[in-house]
């Protein structure tokens, strides 16, 4: 029996196996791992699309935040560094250095001037090498400074420099300095604002454009030689682009909150009186035209403008900033349906990009203060239309929301006046 079986199995005498039938994919297999791959790869797409708007709203925003704080940081060192009143009586000096001048022109946008002291003056390379001779004939206004230092050629600055800020029609916020300060050639004297004017203006004027930016007729920017350039104020250099706003309040001495109205002397329990929307610390250049009896104003008169005694200073400022962001970032929309002159209703296509609790948008050339966010349009405020000294319009483009900063600067200059007899205006 044995040998019988030997005798029929001789492939496994012999050490082989017998081949075992491969087996193939089919097409189901095929089709499910293409299902599962294609599922894995519109996941890992959707996750990197996702994570790229993501990136790139926060790129858009982190620019905007940069702007920010570039000029919010500028403005609350200028605001602390300001000059310190001089109490000396009137007649024993000749020029007002402490100075805080803040207007408003044509278009509504706010100007401010002022008058601060130079940070680690010794330590800067430029104003370290000022008044090194007694034959400098330049100032330090950002026009080639570093070369006239460096052939001395800088006056001194007497540790104090003017200071302008203001915001053009091209969105662009512009500042300039100017050391030593006084005429010929003062940011103050150039804007042609300051001159008392003969009858009462609520503010001055606004000045010529060329002036506005600070732009000497005939200097470098005209094609001309800077040496051969009359006297004129400094340039304005560029600080930030896309500003669509600047706004500033000035904390008073009856001030009692920062929502805007009417600064009050003699306000009631149930009133509330609230920030002064410009600033003269001389009180001899900016003259309301129709004073109210309870209202507050700083204008006491020409003479005021010698006498350092009765210069004012704010005790604090606010600062808001707005500024328009790149489209990534989601503050901006579009009219659903054209605006009239007079709606009062504005219908977005992504209403969710405004503030729900009011604000303002800005709709091509006009601001539009709105109270609330009513489903896709934006409920406008009574008198809403026209804001921030823009007129009302027709319109059927862009809503630019943009993105607001807020900053309060407390004034280490704060000087009240408590000779100012409010209790007389009852």
């Amino acid at each position: 029996g044995a040998a019988g079986a030997g005798a029929s199995s001789p492939a496994v005498a012999g050490g082989r196996r017998p081949r075992r039938a491969r087996r193939g994919v089919t097409l189901l297999e095929l089709l499910v791992a293409m299902g599962v791959l294609t599922l894995l790869g519109t996941a890992l797409i959707v996750a990197l699309r996702g994570g790229l708007a993501t990136w790139r709203r926060s790129e858009a925003r982190r620019s905007s935040f940069e702007t920010a704080q570039a000029v919010l940081g500028q403005l609350r060192d200028d605001l602390e560094a300001l000059v310190v009143p001089d109490d000396a009586p009137p007649g024993e000096t000749t020029r007002v250095e402490a100075r805080l001048l803040c207007d408003t022109d044509d278009a509504g946008r706010q100007r401010l001037f002022l008058v601060r002291t130079i940070t680690a003056e010794s330590e800067h390379p430029i104003t370290g090498l000022a008044g090194s001779t007694v034959l400098g004939d330049r100032v330090i206004d950002s026009r080639d400074d570093l070369a006239e230092a460096r052939a001395s050629r800088l006056r001194a600055t007497g540790g104090a420099q003017e200071v302008a800020w203001v915001l053009g029609s091209d969105a662009v916020l512009y500042r300039g300095y100017r050391a030593p300060i006084g005429s010929p050639g003062s940011l103050f004297d150039a804007q042609g604002a300051w001159a008392l004017a003969p009858t009462p203006v609520a503010r001055p004027g606004a000045p010529a454009p060329a002036d506005a930016l600070g732009l000497a007729p005939g200097g470098p920017e005209a094609g001309g030689d800077e040496d051969d350039a009359p006297p004129g104020p400094a340039l304005l250099r560029p600080f930030a682009a896309e500003v669509l706003w600047v706004e500033l309040r000035f904390w008073t001495q009856f001030t009692t909150t920062w929502r805007s109205g009417p600064c009050l002397r003699n306000p009631t329990d149930r009133e509330e009186s609230g920030p002064l929307d410009y600033w003269d610390s001389t009180r001899a250049l900016l003259r309301p035209a129709d004073p109210h009896p309870r209202h507050v104003h700083l204008f006491r008169g020409p003479a005021s403008l010698q006498d350092p005694r009765d210069d004012v200073f704010p005790q604090k400022v606010y600062v808001a900033l707005t500024v328009r962001e790149r489209p990534e970032a989601g503050t901006s929309t579009f009219l659903a349906r054209p605006l009239g002159a007079t709606d009062r209703e504005v219908w977005l296509q992504d209403a969710s990009r405004c503030p729900p609790d009011g604000g303002h948008v800005l709709v091509d050339q006009e601001w539009i203060r709105y109270e609330r966010v009513d489903g896709d349009a934006l409920v406008v405020a009574p008198d809403g239309r026209g804001a921030r000294g823009t007129e009302p319009a027709e319109h059927q483009g862009e809503v630019v929301v943009g993105r607001t900063f807020e900053l309060v600067v407390a004034v280490p200059a704060y000087r009240e006046d408590w000779s100012d007899r409010w209790w007389e205006a009852r």
